[in-house]
């Protein structure tokens, strides 16, 4: 089974910037998962117009084909309990955009609410991860795994573009961070399989930021001659951790 477990879906109006001029729907990307041959995918709304109903009934309409994190801003007075209410609706985890929301990973008294929830729902927590961005540094997340060591955390974008390097530094030094591989170069990726094996990497492809077929042949490339982690990287390590 090929699972990419990190893209968006949305409905609204077009506002010419971004995200927010591109098609997100549920059948927009379902008919691209076909031609790309991906089973199953992660779906998050956007921190630009959150809608996590959106996400609700995308699941609820294809449970084999979509699974849905909970995007919730913690500088919300009301999070703690918008999260609860997402995850008893059956989302599977917890998206946090720290720049789009304006708060820093690193700020425990604020994400650490959220992360609790987390915990005792035993879903994984993800979060963007650009390197360029205050908001959310490697350190952060290094942070973050420290402070919950029992709940699964994914580095969005592995700290591309200039902070992958401690992106898979501090992946080698917490058992449970986890790197996805959305807009992060070749080379990048490659660096990331051979210091820290297969295991702790997800195929991901921020559709419609991406194509799924350009985040294919990334991974089939950089493993060419290792099937085991191609597998393990396109799906095998996300079924075994949360259990899909």
């Amino acid at each position: 089974m090929i699972i990419d477990m990190h893209n968006h879906l949305w409905v609204g109006e077009p506002t010419g910037e971004g995200f927010l001029d591109v098609g997100m729907t549920m059948e927009g990307i379902l008919r691209e998962m076909d031609a790309a041959g991906i089973d199953k995918a992660g779906v998050c709304t956007i921190a630009q117009d959150v809608n996590n109903d959106y996400i609700i009934e995308a699941q609820r309409k294809h449970p084999d084909r979509l699974f849905g994190y909970a995007f919730v801003n913690p500088r919300e007075k009301n999070c703690r309990a918008q999260l609860i209410k997402l995850l008893d609706e059956g989302l599977q985890g917890l998206k946090l955009h720290p720049r789009l929301h304006a708060f820093s990973l690193g700020n425990l008294d604020m994400v650490g609410p959220l992360i609790e929830v987390c915990d005792q729902y035993k879903v994984p927590v993800f979060s963007h991860g650009s390197g360029n961005e205050e908001f959310n540094r490697p350190f952060h997340f290094d942070e973050l795994a420290r402070a919950f060591p029992d709940v699964i955390l994914i580095y969005g974008h592995m700290g591309a573009f200039n902070a992958v390097d401690d992106a898979i530094l501090i992946a080698s030094r917490n058992a449970n961070l986890y790197l996805d591989t959305s807009t992060v170069p070749y080379f990048e990726c490659k660096q990331a399989l051979e210091k820290l094996g297969p295991d702790k990497i997800f195929m991901a492809t921020d559709w419609p930021g991406d194509d799924f077929r350009i985040s294919k042949l990334k991974i089939e490339i950089m493993t060419e001659n290792n099937p085991d982690a191609r597998r393990k990287i396109m799906g095998e390590n996300y079924a075994r951790l949360l259990k899909i």
